[in-house]
């Protein structure tokens, strides 16, 4: 089972726990290019994998996303991103990850690109699973790396539905997102921004698991629900660095111990 994270530029780079080695780099809204060169940079440095957030809707024109790209590649040895369409009115010439793809200045990169397993706020579910066939079938023609972060979620349920509906035609490896331990209000408050009000909306039908999230905030739920299913998770870090860091660690921890014990009782028997 492996994960990786996500944080934003001004995070503090030695609060990511050492189990991690893939970090993604969110572009805020009142981020820039440098400040995303910056932190690939003190990652890399720190032995990190840099995976920075390229939104089509905040790239400007061909010239600025040229000129990010060579500067994560030259200054931070950036060899993987995650392109993604990007919230908001576009500010340029995109409003769309694949238009950025192909462009070819991503071309030797390892690329990560969104799923919707809850879809969207300005698309359908099947305009979500066309958009996803079409990456797919971007990775064939030219060869490229791809794989796919999901959306958070809170509902298992909505996660295992959209792997079968999207199993006919998907071909890439795919990373589940999750939040990491935090309170209820502020999964509300980051569900609104990030449009992921089904989650919501399951939990408070199911009290049980509302009293679990609201008890132990962790998402061992989810992990348990979609291990049988996929083996990489992508943590959204809600209640903070460390909170998501001692969870994780715990979690391994515990993933460790069961695996010694089930390989005892293999031997013994």
């Amino acid at each position: 089972m492996e994960f990786s994270l996500e944080i934003t530029p001004k995070a503090t780079v030695t609060d990511i726990p050492r189990s991690i080695q893939d970090v993604a780099i969110t572009f805020l809204p009142q981020s820039n290019d440098l400040d995303v060169v910056q932190q690939a940079v003190n990652l890399r440095q720190h032995g990190f994998n840099p995976i920075p957030h390229i939104p089509a809707r905040r790239i400007r024109d061909f010239n600025q996303l040229r000129d990010f790209v060579q500067r994560l590649r030259n200054e931070a040895g950036v060899q993987q991103v995650l392109v993604i369409g990007g919230d908001g009115k576009p500010t340029g010439d995109y409003n769309a990850s694949l238009q950025l793809l192909e462009t070819g200045l991503l071309d030797g990169l390892k690329i990560g690109v969104a799923g919707h397993p809850e879809g969207t706020s300005y698309l359908s579910s099947e305009a979500c699973d066309r958009v996803l066939f079409l990456k797919n079938q971007y990775a064939k023609n030219t060869g490229s790396e791809l794989y796919i972060v999901t959306q958070w979620s809170l509902s298992p349920e909505s996660i295992i539905a959209w792997l079968e509906r999207i199993r006919t035609f998907n071909t890439l490896p795919v990373r589940i997102g999750i939040p990491g331990p935090t309170t209820l209000p502020a999964l509300m408050k980051f569900a609104m921004i990030c449009g992921v009000k089904t989650s919501l909306n399951a939990l408070k039908q199911q009290p049980q698991k509302l009293t679990q999230l609201m008890t132990v905030q962790t998402p061992d739920f989810l992990v348990d629900a979609l291990q049988p299913y996929v083996d990489q998770f992508h943590l959204f870090p809600f209640g903070g660095l460390k909170r998501t860091g001692d969870w994780l660690e715990a979690r391994l921890k515990t993933t460790q111990l069961e695996s010694i014990e089930t390989q005892s009782e293999f031997i013994l028997n």
